[in-house]
């Protein structure tokens, strides 16, 4: 059992590890959600209401005969980097993802075995606030203490990356990880020969996931735990050629490798290029390098950032940062950063400090990072460490300032620039320009134009192009704006545009809603936390979710 604070709630429940995996499947980690500070979508977006038994009620639908020949496309979210290169992030139709979630629900025992791997850094586990991946580059005493224990006694240090991972993931090779590669020939072989005959479980996850994206055989998702759990098969299965060969870790697509010589180094480097490419994987040969022990733990810039933290310790014995000195510390970051020219220095430097500032000096940082973030809008999400309502601020410098930052965004189609710009506009009670509101629908960014269709003066705009798609378009194209679809006939400014789907209307019904959440809860929450109550009697059966529903308890 594992105890965890419902995230809307801050009840203590229970959820055992099944439980647990469905409701991460669905709840947390359907949309992008794995870094340690939750920072890809603003968190306006939400699937804490798309609950376990909501999927399985759209998983039921039947496919028309055009889904069955197309399957689904996706909503694509632009994120960027630190080096301000977007990566395409996906947010799944709900529809596909039910009936994805169904498939690995059914052999969720086997997956977690096939993920268990002692080589890798990340693992399918219970964390608090839900989740079952949190991808944390950013602990760095446990990562120090990890890295010393592995690295005693070597002489060399091996590193390489996997190219583009999630992108050149062929779906296929899933059942070579899963069966083995000539078991899965052997399967195939029997299927050519008998289409009738019974498939293998990993058939059906390898169809479920390609069906999410077009039935397009390379490339998952990226974001969704479910591109998490088929990478980290595969992956395992790789690790499992080269474990006991050699001293290694794995972090998502990252290897790391201690050896005692060169030599070794070079060996590990051919094994892993190997065993990767039996499953369609190669080696990013840009990132890949030896390098002679002993060396620095973290790189330069990381030692010299971290000792210029200017904390003051008070007669109390607390801390506290003064305005000058969190204007000296920002200025050297944006100096550090001219060496290290990708946006990471000031990543960090940012999360240093945003959010310890109080009063004055909090207004300073924050406004220091704001004009940052016009540049890097990768440190956009760090501004929700301040309160961007304080009073120490002019608010109508801000809401310009937000307005300009939403521009240029525009102007380089940054999903996540616009989206956090809309945000803030929203936290301020402010509008978008209607310069701006025809410049976020020209980027035809479906996350950024379902954002805008919350404001007074985007509503027009946004149901206008929503229209443009409906009448234009067929099931792919609805299926790239699904969001912004769905959010428009949730609240019925327009009729559902699947005629011959009611994934909506199941949708609506159970109040699910993916933007701008009530705080209050739905009745499909209120079932999770009812189905994980520790006090219910020992040993007593949670009733159906149509039970409940019914006020049968």
């Amino acid at each position: 059992m594992k105890e965890f604070t419902n995230p809307t709630s801050n009840i203590a429940v229970f959820l055992d590890a099944e439980r647990h995996f469905l409701e991460a499947l669905t709840r947390w980690n359907y949309f992008p959600n794995q870094k340690d500070s939750s920072t890809e979508l603003p968190p306006c977006f939400s699937t804490s209401r798309f609950t376990p038994e909501v999927a399985e009620e759209l998983s039921e639908i039947a496919l028309t005969s055009d889904r069955k020949d197309f399957q689904f496309d996706l909503v694509e979210y632009k994120a960027t980097r630190f080096n301000n290169v977007p990566r395409a992030l996906g947010l799944i139709h709900p529809l596909a993802y039910s009936k994805l979630f169904t498939t690995i629900k059914i052999h969720r025992e086997e997956l977690l075995e096939l993920m268990h791997d002692e080589n890798s850094a990340i693992t399918a586990e219970q964390h608090n606030d839900g989740r079952m991946f949190i991808m944390n580059y950013e602990d760095h005493e446990t990562k120090t203490k990890n890295t010393l224990d592995r690295s005693f006694g070597a002489g060399f240090r091996a590193h390489a990356d996997v190219a583009n991972c999630f992108g050149s993931i062929y779906t296929h090779s899933l059942e070579w990880a899963i069966q083995g590669y000539d078991e899965a020939k052997k399967q195939l072989k029997k299927q050519v020969q008998n289409k009738k005959g019974p498939r293998h479980w990993s058939s059906a996850f390898d169809t479920a996931l390609r069906n999410t994206k077009r039935k397009e055989t390379t490339g998952l998702p990226i974001g969704p735990c479910t591109s998490s759990i088929a990478v980290e098969i595969i992956l395992a299965a790789v690790d499992k050629e080269l474990a006991g060969r050699f001293r290694f870790i794995r972090y998502i697509d990252d290897y790391t490798a201690y050896c005692s010589t060169h030599l070794e180094a070079q060996d590990f480097i051919r094994a892993l290029s190997i065993a990767l490419s039996q499953y369609r994987l190669t080696l990013n040969l840009s990132k890949t390098k030896i390098t002679e022990l002993p060396e620095p733990l973290v790189d330069s810039w990381v030692t010299k950032l971290t000792n210029a933290i200017p904390w003051k310790m008070e007669p109390s014995g607390s801390l506290s940062l003064y305005t000058h000195d969190a204007i000296s510390f920002l200025d050297f970051a944006v100096h550090l950063n001219r060496a290290e020219p990708d946006g990471s220095v000031l990543k960090l430097a940012a999360g240093f400090i945003c959010g310890r500032a109080k009063g004055d000096t909090a207004a300073t940082v924050f406004l220091y990072v704001l004009n940052l973030s016009w540049h890097y809008p990768i440190l956009l999400p760090l501004l929700e460490k301040i309160d961007v309502t304080s009073d120490y601020y002019d608010k109508d410098s801000l809401v310009h300032k937000f307005n300009d930052i939403l521009e240029v965004n525009a102007l380089h189609r940054r999903s996540d620039g616009m989206c956090w710009a809309l945000y803030y506009l929203k936290q301020l009670s402010a509008q978008p320009t209607p310069e701006n509101v025809t410049r976020v629908v020209e980027t035809l960014d479906a996350t950024a134009i379902a954002l805008l269709s919350s404001f007074e003066t985007g509503e027009e705009a946004a149901v206008a192009f929503a229209n443009q798609v409906i009448e234009g378009g067929g099931l792919y194209e609805l299926d790239r704006y699904w969001i912004l679809l769905y959010q428009l006939f949730f609240h019925g400014e327009i009729a559902n545009p699947y005629a011959e789907e009611p994934t909506f209307e199941i949708l609506k019904k159970h109040d699910v809603q993916f933007l701008n959440p009530p705080k209050r809860s739905s009745k499909a929450e209120d079932y999770c936390f009812y189905y994980s109550n520790p006090f219910r009697e020992t040993g007593e059966n949670p009733v159906s979710f149509q039970a409940f529903l019914d006020g049968n308890l």
